[in-house]
C-alpha cells in the first residue's frame, strides 16, 4: 500500500477510537493529575457491583461513553424498575461543590435510570429517572471534597443502549454544604458568602427523628421533626404484660407474675397459671377429650379402664364401669 494512502487511513482511524475511549473526551491538559492513591476495596460495596471502570476526579461533558447491552444486572435502582444491565464507575470529587451526573447528552440512546451511591459502604445518595421530561437520567449532590461514589447508568424496565455520562461542578467556597442543621432540613444546601443556607422542608415532609423508636415521623410547621411513640400492644403470648416497653426499635414484654391466669387452650383442664417465665402452665384435668375415662387426673385409652388409682388394660378391648367390664381370667 502506498505511504500516503496509510497515513490517510491512519488519521481517519484516530477519531474512531477516541470515540470508544472515555478518556479521548477531554484534553490530556485540561485532566486534572491523578493522584496514585490505592482504590478502596470494601466487601459489602463490591458485593453490590464487582465490575467498574474508574474516571476518579474527571469532570465534564462525556466523561465516559459505553454500552450497557450485555453488561451484568448489578446494582438495583431505588428510584424506578429495572432488570436491565448496567455499566459501573468509581468516580472522586475534585473538591468541595455542587455536582451533577448526567445521561441527557447527545451519546444516550436509551431509557436510562442513574444511581449514585457511597464507595464505601453502597448507601444511596441519588437515583434519578426521566429528569426534564426526557427518558435520560440527571442525580444532583453536594459532595465534600475526595469523597468516593459509584455511579452506576442503568436502563429503565429492561432497555439498554449507548450511554455518555457527563459530570458538571460548581466549586463551593463553603465546603460541601450538604450536612443540614436538621432532619427539616433539605440535604443540598447553596453557598451564600461563606455560608451554607439550606432550605426547609414543607410542613408534613417525611423525615427522621433519630428516634428508633418512633414511627411515622414528620415535619412540622417549626421545622421540627417529630415521629410517634410506637405501639407495644402485641406480647408474644398471654403469660406477658401489655403494654411493653420500646428500646432500640424492638418492643420489650416482661413476664406475669407466676400464678396469673391463663388457659392452655384445653378445655378439660382447670386453674391453668403463669409460670412467671413467659409460659402457661395447665392445671387440674376435669375431663377428657371426646369423651374419654377420666382416671385420677389421667385420661385413659380406649382400651383401658380405671382401677381407682390407675388405667389399667381390658381383656376383651372394651372401656367402661368396674361393674360392666369382663375381669380378665387368672393365669396360674
Amino acid at each position: 500500500m502506498p505511504r500516503h494512502s496509510l497515513q490517510a487511513l491512519t488519521r481517519a482511524a484516530v477519531p474512531l477510537l477516541c470515540v470508544l475511549c472515555s478518556a479521548c473526551q477531554v484534553p490530556v491538559s485540561q485532566v486534572p493529575p491523578e493522584p496514585e492513591t490505592a482504590l478502596a476495596v470494601n466487601t459489602s460495596a463490591l458485593s453490590v457491583s464487582s465490575s467498574y471502570i474508574d474516571i476518579r476526579l474527571r469532570t465534564g461533558s462525556g466523561v465516559s461513553l459505553g454500552r450497557t447491552c450485555g453488561a451484568a444486572n448489578e446494582v438495583s435502582p431505588t428510584c424506578a424498575s429495572s432488570q436491565a444491565s448496567d455499566f459501573n464507575h468509581h468516580w472522586i470529587s475534585p473538591y468541595d461543590g455542587t455536582f451533577t451526573f448526567s445521561t441527557q447528552g447527545p451519546g444516550t440512546n436509551f431509557d436510562t435510570v442513574l444511581q449514585v451511591t457511597r464507595w464505601s459502604d453502597s448507601v444511596p445518595l441519588g437515583c434519578g429517572d426521566d429528569a426534564a421530561g426526557t427518558r435520560q437520567s440527571s442525580v444532583t449532590l453536594n459532595l465534600a471534597a475526595n469523597q468516593e461514589l459509584r455511579i452506576t447508568v442503568d436502563g429503565k424496565g429492561s432497555a439498554c443502549g449507548l450511554f455518555q455520562l457527563d459530570i458538571i461542578g460548581v466549586p463551593s467556597t463553603c465546603g460541601p454544604c450538604n450536612t443540614p442543621p436538621s432532619p427539616c432540613h433539605e440535604r443540598n444546601g447553596t453557598c451564600a458568602g461563606s455560608t451554607c443556607v439550606y432550605t426547609m422542608k414543607p410542613s408534613g415532609a417525611a423525615c427522621d427523628d433519630g428516634n428508633a423508636c418512633t414511627v411515622s415521623d414528620t415535619c412540622g410547621a417549626s421545622g421540627v421533626c417529630q415521629g410517634t411513640p410506637m405501639a407495644c400492644n402485641s406480647p408474644p403470648g398471654q403469660c406477658y404484660a401489655s403494654p411493653g416497653t420500646c428500646s432500640n426499635g424492638t418492643c420489650q414484654y416482661a413476664p406475669k407474675p407466676a400464678g396469673s391466669w391463663c388457659e392452655d387452650g384445653d378445655s378439660c383442664t382447670s386453674s391453668d397459671s403463669c409460670g412467671g417465665n413467659g409460659w402457661c402452665y395447665s392445671g387440674g384435668r376435669v375431663c377428657c377429650p371426646d369423651g374419654g375415662w377420666l382416671c385420677n387426673g389421667v385420661c385413659c385409652g380406649s382400651n383401658e379402664y380405671c382401677d381407682g388409682v390407675s388405667c389399667r388394660p381390658t381383656c376383651d378391648g372394651t372401656s367402661g364401669p368396674i361393674m360392666l367390664r369382663p375381669q380378665c381370667p387368672i393365669m396360674y
